[in-house]
């Protein structure tokens, strides 16, 4: 099954500029949720300027 790591991510300058970010990943729900904080840490190292405020995991 797909999953999507769905994150919602502001700018470090400018907190009002915000938008999400979608990472699909393969495997049940518990997977989803298993895998999510390694890749959220990459995305945030990858991305410095900016700040992931939430994330949650959806089915695709």
């Amino acid at each position: 099954m797909l999953f999507t790591i769905i994150m919602s991510v502001c700018m470090l300058a400018n907190a009002t500029t915000c938008r999400e970010e979608r990472i699909d990943i393969r495997g049940p729900a518990m997977a989803c949720l298993v895998q999510a904080q390694p890749v959220v840490a990459e995305w945030s190292g990858d991305h410095p300027d900016w700040k992931v405020e939430r994330w949650k995991c959806r089915p695709s």
